[in-house]
C-alpha cells in the first residue's frame, strides 16, 4: 500500500517553539508529532488537520496555513471567482455577513453561495442513501478533520462513511451542474476549518481554502469597515434549517425534518476528547449491535462556528450559535405556509426546491484508505524494557502516567521513543531521576562547599587583619607623601631661585668675558706701542751716535782751527775764539748726547721690560679670557641643569600631587575593600547558615 502527501494545514514557527509538549498533549493523535529535536514539528502525512495544537500554543509557535494571499492576488489578476460561505461565517459576522458579500463583489467576485443549501442537498442525500442502502451506520463526514483521522487510523471505519460529499463540495459541483454562467470559475471557500484544504484536494474541487479567520485579519489590515458596504443576498435559493450545519446537532435536526424520528437513532458528540475515543470503539459497538444509526460528530467543541479557522474559540456556545438560532427562524419562516399543516407543507417547500438542485450519484463521494501514512510500530516486550531503562525506568512505581510528555501514558511515550518522535530525555520520570541524582551531588557538594566556606571565614578573617593593617600602613605612607611633598616643593622653590640668581651671574660673567676681550685687545696695542716706541728709540740712539760722531769731528776740527789759528797768530785769534766756542759746542753736544745716550738706554731697558711684563700680561690676560669664557660655558650649562631641575621638580611635584591623590583614594579603596571585607565576611555567614539549611533540605527530601 503506497503512502500519500498531505497538504501542509498548520505550520510551526520553530523559532518560536519552547517544547513545552501542550500541542502533543492537545493532539488527538499526538504521533503526526515529531519532539526529538529543539521544536516539535509535525509530519504532515499523519496530521489530521484539526487546529488543536493551534489552541494549545500560546507561544504562537503553530500557525494556520490557508489560500487567502493567493485568493487575493488572484482577485488582483481579475481572474473568474465564485466564493462559497460556510453557514459559520453567520456566527463570526452575525451583523454583516450579507455585507461581507458586497465587499468581495467589490473585489472582483462574481457571486456568492451560501454552503448552508449544500447542506440542505447533503441532508437529502444521507436520506436517500440510508432508505435504499439500509447501512448499519452512517458516520456524517462534513469534518474533514474526522474523515482524515478515519483514512489514517481507523481505515475500517471507512465503509460506514457516508457515501456522500461534504456541504461544500455539495455546493461546488451544484454550481458546476446547474449554473453553467460560473461552471468554469475558481471556487474560494470562505471556511471556518483549516483541513478543508485536505478534502478539495481529495475530490479535485475547490481552488482556495480561506479561512474566516484570514478575512478578518484582511479586513483589519486594509481598514475595511463592511457597514460601508452594500448588503448582498446569495445567489442560491434559501436553505431551511439547514443554516444549523455550522452548530453541534445542526445535522441531526435537519434530518428529523426529511426522516422524523432518526434523532432518536443518532449519536450527536463533538469535541476532540469525545469524539476520538469514540471512533476508536465504534467498530466494536457494530460488531456488537449496540451501535447507533446515525453519527452526527464533529472534531470542535463547539462546532465549526468555533473552528480553528474563525477567531471564536473563546467565546460561549450561546454567544456563537443564538446568531445561527435566529437566522435558522428567519430561514424557517420563508418556507412556512399560513396553515396548520406546517410540518407537512414545510418539508413540500424546501423539498420541491431541493429536488431541482439534486441528482443521485452526483455528490457521490469516495475516500482513500491511508492507513499506509501509519508507520508507527509497535516494541517487543525485549525493546519496551530497553526503552524503559534508557528512561530509567526500573520498577512498577516509575510509572505513573503523568502526562507531562503530552502522550497521556507512559506506554505512549514509549512508543514515541520507540518510533523516533521523542527521546527518553523528555520523560518526566527521567528528569526527577537526574535532578534526584544531581541533589544528591548538590548534597555532596553543599557539605563540601560548607567545608570550604568554614575555611573561607577563616581566611577571611585572615585578610581582614591584613587589609586593617594595611589600611595603616597606607595611611602612615600617606603622610610621608605630604611631607615628602613639602620638601620636593620647598627644594623645587629654592632651585627656581638659584636658577634666577644663575641667570643674572651669567649675565655679569658674559659681560667679564666681554670686557676680558677688550682688554686683550688693549694689551695687545699696548704692545704693538710699546714695540714702536722702541724702534723710535733705536732710531734715536742712532742719530745720537752720529750727533756724537759729528761732535768728535766737530771737536777735532776746533782743535785743528785752534791750531791754524794759533799760527797765524793775532790774525787768527778770532778764528780761535770760534774755534773754542765750537771746541766747548761739540763737548757740549757730545755731553747732551752721551746724557741722552744713557737716558735712552734707561729708557730702552724699560720699555724691554714693560714689553715683557705686556707679553706675559697679553698671556695672563688670554688665560683668563679661556678660563672666564670655559667658566661661562660652565654657568650656562649649569642654567641649563638648574632650569631642567626647576621643571623637572615642578614635574615631581605634580606627580607628588598625583600621588597624594592616588595615595588618598588608594586609602579610600583600602577603606571600602575593609568594608567589603566585613560585608564578605558577614555573606559568608550567611552562606555558611545557607549551606547548613540546604544540605539539611537535600538530606530530608534524599531520605
Amino acid at each position: 500500500m503506497k503512502t500519500s502527501s498531505l497538504a501542509p494545514v498548520i505550520k510551526v514557527d520553530e523559532e518560536k517553539c519552547v517544547n513545552c509538549f501542550a500541542c502533543i498533549e492537545a493532539c488527538p493523535v499526538k504521533y503526526c508529532m515529531n519532539a526529538r529535536g529543539d521544536a516539535v514539528v509535525i509530519n504532515h502525512d499523519l496530521c489530521i488537520g484539526c487546529g488543536s495544537c493551534i489552541e494549545a500554543c500560546t507561544h504562537g509557535a503553530r500557525l494556520r496555513v490557508d489560500d487567502a494571499e493567493a485568493f487575493f492576488e488572484a482577485l488582483r489578476r481579475k481572474e473568474k471567482i465564485v466564493a462559497i460561505a460556510a453557514p459559520a461565517v453567520v456566527s463570526s459576522y452575525p451583523d454583516s455577513y450579507l455585507r461581507l458579500n458586497g465587499y468581495l463583489k467589490s473585489l472582483g467576485v462574481d457571486a456568492v453561495f451560501d454552503v448552508s443549501f449544500g447542506a440542505e442537498l447533503t441532508v437529502k442525500s444521507y436520506v436517500n442513501h440510508i432508505r435504499e442502502n439500509e447501512p448499519k451506520l452512517v458516520i456524517a463526514q462534513p469534518c474533514p478533520a474526522l474523515v482524515s483521522y478515519m483514512e489514517i487510523y481507523r481505515p475500517e471505519l471507512l465503509p460506514y462513511l457516508a457515501p456522500a460529499d461534504s456541504p461544500m463540495a455539495h455546493t461546488m459541483k451544484m454550481i458546476r451542474e446547474y449554473y453553467p454562467a460560473f461552471r468554469n470559475h475558481l471556487f474560494a471557500v470562505l471556511s471556518p476549518c483549516l483541513a478543508k484544504r485536505r478534502e478539495f484536494d481529495d475530490i479535485g474541487i475547490g481552488d482556495f481554502n480561506v479561512t474566516l479567520a484570514s478575512i478578518d485579519a484582511h479586513l483589519k489590515e486594509k481598514k475595511i469597515n463592511l457597514a460601508g458596504y452594500p448588503e448582498q443576498d446569495f445567489a442560491n435559493p434559501p436553505a431551511e434549517r439547514a443554516v444549523l450545519f455550522s452548530s453541534p446537532g445542526g445535522l441531526m435536526r435537519t434530518a428529523e425534518r426529511e426522516a422524523p424520528g432518526i434523532v432518536l437513532r443518532t449519536r450527536k458528540i463533538e469535541g476532540p476528547h469525545s469524539i476520538y475515543p469514540y471512533l476508536d470503539r465504534l467498530a466494536d459497538s457494530v460488531a456488537k449491535g449496540i451501535n447507533p444509526l446515525l453519527v452526527d460528530c464533529l472534531n470542535c467543541e463547539k462546532g465549526c462556528n468555533g473552528g480553528p479557522g474563525t477567531l471564536n474559540q473563546d467565546k460561549s456556545p450561546d454567544e456563537l450559535e443564538h446568531p445561527i438560532e435566529t437566522r435558522r427562524a428567519d430561514m424557517m419562516a420563508r418556507y412556512r405556509p399560513r396553515s396548520r399543516f406546517f410540518s407537512f407543507f414545510s418539508r413540500a417547500g424546501i423539498g420541491k426546491v431541493l429536488s431541482r438542485y439534486w441528482r443521485k450519484d452526483l455528490y457521490a463521494r469516495r475516500y482513500r484508505n491511508l492507513a499506509a501514512n501509519n508507520k508507527l510500530k509497535t516494541p517487543t516486550q525485549d525493546e519496551a524494557r530497553r526503552i524503559h531503562e534508557s528512561m530509567r525506568k526500573f520498577e512498577e512505581r516509575h510509572f505513573y502516567n503523568c502526562g507531562s510528555c503530552g502522550y497521556g501514558s507512559c506506554d505512549g511515550m514509549t512508543l514515541a521513543v520507540f518510533n523516533g518522535l521523542n527521546k527518553a530525555e523528555n520523560c518526566h520520570h527521567f528528569i526527577l531521576d537526574i535532578l534526584g541524582e544531581e541533589q544528591r551531588r548538590i548534597g555532596d557538594f553543599n557539605r563540601s562547599l560548607n567545608d570550604q566556606i568554614e575555611g573561607a571565614l577563616s581566611f577571611i578573617e585572615k585578610i581582614s587583619g591584613l587589609v586593617e593593617d594595611l589600611n595603616a600602613r597606607i595611611g602612615n605612607q600617606s603622610a610621608s607623601i605630604e611631607e615628602s611633598s613639602a620638601a620636593i616643593e620647598e627644594m623645587v622653590a629654592s632651585i627656581g631661585s638659584t636658577s634666577q640668581v644663575s641667570q643674572k651671574k651669567r649675565e655679569s660673567i658674559q659681560s667679564l668675558v666681554e670686557n676680558t676681550s677688550r682688554g686683550q685687545e688693549s694689551m695687545e696695542e699696548t704692545i704693538r706701542a710699546v714695540q714702536a716706541i722702541a724702534k723710535s728709540v733705536d732710531a734715536i740712539a742712532d742719530t745720537i751716535e752720529l750727533i756724537e760722531g759729528v761732535a768728535s769731528n766737530t771737536n777735532l776740527l776746533s782743535m785743528n782751527a785752534a791750531i791754524e789759528a794759533a799760527h797765524a797768530g793775532d790774525a787768527g785769534k778770532g778764528f780761535a775764539v770760534v774755534a773754542d766756542e765750537i771746541r766747548r759746542l761739540s763737548d757740549a753736544t757730545r755731553d747732551n748726547s752721551r746724557s741722552i745716550s744713557q737716558t735712552l738706554k734707561g729708557i730702552i731697558e724699560g720699555i724691554t721690560v714693560t714689553t715683557r711684563r705686556s707679553t706675559e700680561t697679553d698671556a695672563m690676560i688670554r688665560s683668563i679670557a679661556a678660563e672666564v669664557g670655559g667658566f661661562a660655558d660652565t654657568m650656562s650649562e649649569l642654567i641649563g641643569t638648574f632650569s631642567e631641575l626647576s621643571s623637572g621638580g615642578t614635574q615631581i611635584t605634580t606627580a607628588l600631587v598625583d600621588l597624594k591623590t592616588l595615595s588618598m583614594e588608594v586609602k579610600d579603596a583600602y577603606g571600602d575593600l575593609q568594608d567589603m571585607a566585613r560585608t564578605l565576611r558577614s555573606a559568608m555567614t550567611d552562606l555558611a547558615r545557607s549551606s547548613v539549611k540546604n544540605l539539611e533540605l537535600v538530606s530530608s527530601r534524599s531520605g
